[in-house]
């Protein structure tokens, strides 16, 4: 033991001796993690004479305080590789230099601009997969995690041929590097100098690609946009990280989808999951093992005081394993939902290509859900790379599906750029009362659509950056055609108001994969529908899913008046137009009346409502004054301006720390997506959940209408394109 190491020890800090680059961790680290984290959240190493933060929450707070744990002179784990990057890549730089630098690099790459490529990525993928399919055997490493990066990617960063056939080279050499100058490091240095050396002599403006990434860097420079020393250091970063990490995390993903086969019939169920099987993946696998920060401040974590000018190893791999935050770590589950996974990093320096890498993983995703039955994996070899965990070969078989699934279409700027969409065509339009008209759709390719339950939603992009959500009111047995039913409101705000003018046969949109907020309980001894307007469209979809499986129900359906009515003469002549009563406000003898429907109802009857704010109110109130068990009531509102009033308050971005002030007429969602923040949004109405984002401290003023009244009571979630605060300051997981 070193004298450094025995003052460690004194201090009290955990010492886990390991040679942490060795060959023998490489290929199996997952023990080694275990243990550190069992001795502690943070531990020493004296190989290294580094520190290890091990547990989540720890790993978190380093990433979120650049200002303690600095990444100037840091990233690898030891001082030649850190002498080696300093001033060579944006990673290793602080703001104000590296906001300035990282504002101008992450252009392209964010979601909104990614969409102008999507198309293209996803058409390559359907291709691919298709090949892959047919020869049924393959390597899938070499023959599908590497080919989007190794095709499309090279293409985007834009290099001459002669740098494009190096960049995986390039890309293992640099990560071998911010490991340790051992074999592997001090090869990958020779091997990076001779890429400083091509781009300075041969990624000459006219060798670029017009319109690449590394094309606009160039004339950035070339303007005086980006200082000219920076320049090989921006281009380091586009060309060494773009292809390996993802290369990795899609192998993983290939791999777990393999010995998994129940989550990939979860995934081919219902393709919403993918997000989350994206996310799994890469939370699983952590591409990047671990990478170093710099203490510039005294500073204690957990309790263990970190010296000034030590290192600090964050160990990405390491806290994604950690069931202090994760059930089951070790499982591959699409469920999760684990969004909030370090396996793109945290906080200002997170990975700037992470909405790309997810875009191409999403892509190889709904290739594979329409084209492959079944996955089946042999064991795979790992690579052995200092810093990425990553297979080098992986045998796979891929099992064709009988009939090709729909699930191939590009997102947009208002959704998150990864979720599955779908293009379609208008077939039919009709008027179905005053302001109120259906229109039928059909996939634009002639395939079936992909099947929804009783009570689904699509998004539907009206133009870019505008969408809306519509409720299918088709039958649900129906695979041709979805059926959507839109009330023109005379507030719109381009939403309803598009759809009418633009939405004529012929017409071509593109709408997401259906999804569920409002499903129907089919083992209910009976269901009563309750539809105020507008609000008839779920529960068409609900009644004749009832009626085809057997249960009992009714169907109340309340409008002001037979005019404004949608559907009278299609619920009149339905197999089961006997269970359904209409009322109208300006005809007599009988009204809608909530307590008389309710009081005649058997017991264990599920009650589902859908309309205006004051419909609803009015029916749940009059549940409540019967004492209706909570869990049978169920509602969806179809539409909710967000009420800006209330007085201003202030949102912390706990990731990046900064504060911005909520003014009264404006909302979080757009306080912060002028600051350049991508949250996701879609309805900007508080009723779809596109938007909701992790509550860290501070008590939301809830206006949102989709979260539940536990959700909202525990304080932990808040739809930021509505919701106010009703604390001076709000601390946000952004």
């Amino acid at each position: 033991m070193t004298d450094y190491g025995l003052d460690v020890a004194i201090a009290g800090v955990p010492i886990y001796d390991i040679e942490y680059y060795s060959d023998d961790v490489i290929l199996n680290p997952y023990p080694h993690y275990a243990a550190m984290r069992d001795l502690g959240p943070v531990v020493y190493l004296p190989q290294l004479d580094n520190y290890a933060v091990t547990r989540y929450a720890e790993v978190r707070e380093v990433l979120q305080n650049w200002r303690i744990f600095s990444n100037e002179n840091a990233i690898p784990a030891d001082q030649a590789g850190c002498d080696y990057f300093r001033g060579g890549s944006n990673l290793v730089t602080d703001p104000p230099v590296h906001d300035e630098v990282r504002v101008k690099m992450a252009a392209p790459l964010l979601p909104g601009a990614l969409r102008s490529i999507q198309a293209k990525i996803e058409r390559t993928a359907s291709d691919l997969i298709e090949r892959l399919v047919k020869r049924r055997d393959f390597d899938g490493m070499m023959d599908l995690a590497r080919f989007l990066p190794v095709t499309l990617v090279t293409e985007l960063v834009g290099l001459p041929e002669d740098g494009r056939d190096n960049m995986l080279l390039w890309a293992a050499s640099a990560f071998d590097i911010t490991g340790i100058q051992n074999e592997r490091g001090r090869k990958g240095v020779e091997v990076l100098n001779e890429m400083r050396e091509w781009i300075v002599t041969k990624a000459t403006p006219d060798r670029l690609l017009p319109g690449s990434l590394t094309a606009r860097i160039r004339d950035m420079v070339e303007a005086g946009e980006i200082p000219q020393d920076l320049f090989l250091g921006i281009m380091n970063d586009y060309i060494t990280p773009a292809l390996d990490t993802t290369i990795s995390a899609t192998g993983e993903l290939l791999y777990q989808l393999g010995r998994n086969p129940e989550q990939w019939k979860l995934l081919q169920a219902d393709p919403s999951l993918i997000e989350n099987a994206v996310d799994e993946a890469v939370r699983l696998g952590s591409p990047i093992r671990s990478f170093t920060r710099r203490v510039v401040q005294p500073y204690q974590l957990a309790g263990i005081e970190l010296p000034v000018g030590s290192r600090v190893m964050v160990l990405f791999a390491s806290a994604n394993h950690d069931d202090r935050k994760f059930a089951d770590p070790d499982k591959f589950d699409v469920t999760r939902g684990a969004r909030d996974h370090v396996g793109f990093g945290h906080g200002i320096h997170m990975c700037v290509g992470m909405h790309l890498a997810k875009l191409e993983m999403a892509s190889l995703l709904k290739a594979m859900i329409r084209q492959v039955d079944r996955i089946e994996v042999a064991e795979p070899t790992i690579a052995l790379n200092n810093t990425i965990h990553a297979f080098g070969t992986l045998p796979v078989r891929f099992t064709a599906r009988q009939h090709l699934m729909v699930v191939d279409a590009p997102a947009n700027d208002a959704s998150p750029v990864d979720d599955t969409w779908i293009e379609v065509r208008v077939v039919a339009r009709k008027v179905e009362a005053d302001d109120i008209i259906s229109i039928e759709l059909t996939s634009q390719y002639g395939d079936p659509l992909p099947p929804f339950d009783a009570g689904s939603h699509v998004d539907v992009e009206i133009k870019p950056d505008l969408v809306r959500q519509y409720s299918l009111c088709n039958d649900p047995a129906s695979r041709e055609t979805y059926r959507l039913g839109i009330l023109r409101e005379t507030s719109s705000r381009g939403g309803s108001s598009g759809v009418h003018a633009d939405l004529h046969p012929g017409a071509t949109i593109r709408i997401s994969i259906p999804r569920n907020f409002f499903p129907l309980d089919e083992s209910a001894p009976a269901s009563l529908l309750m539809a105020g307007g507008i609000g008839i469209t779920p529960m068409m979809a609900m009644a004749y899913r009832l009626h085809a499986i057997g249960r009992p129900f009714a169907l109340h359906y309340a409008s002001r008046s037979r005019r404004r009515a949608a559907f009278l003469d299609e619920l009149r002549a339905a197999p089961f137009h006997s269970r359904v009563s209409a009322y109208f406000d300006d005809e007599t003898p009988v009204q809608f009346d909530a307590a008389t429907i309710l009081r005649s109802a058997q017991g264990g009857t599920h009650v589902y409502c859908c309309g205006p704010k004051g419909f609803i109110d009015h029916v749940t109130e009059t549940a409540r004054e019967l004492a209706w068990p909570s869990d049978q009531v169920h509602v969806e509102h179809f539409s909710a301006a967000p009420v800006l009033t209330g007085a201003p308050f202030e949102v912390i971005a706990a990731r990046s720390g900064k504060a911005f002030h909520i003014p009264c007429d404006k909302t979080i969602l757009e306080v912060l997506n002028e600051a350049g923040f991508e949250i996701p949004s879609s309805c900007h109405s508080g009723v779809c959940a596109t938007c909701i984002t992790p509550v860290i401290d501070g008590v939301p003023d809830h206006r949102d209408m989709v979260l539940s009244d536990e959700e909202k009571a525990a304080n932990r979630q808040i739809a930021v394109c509505c919701s106010r605060s009703r604390t001076r300051q709000l601390v946000l997981d952004v």
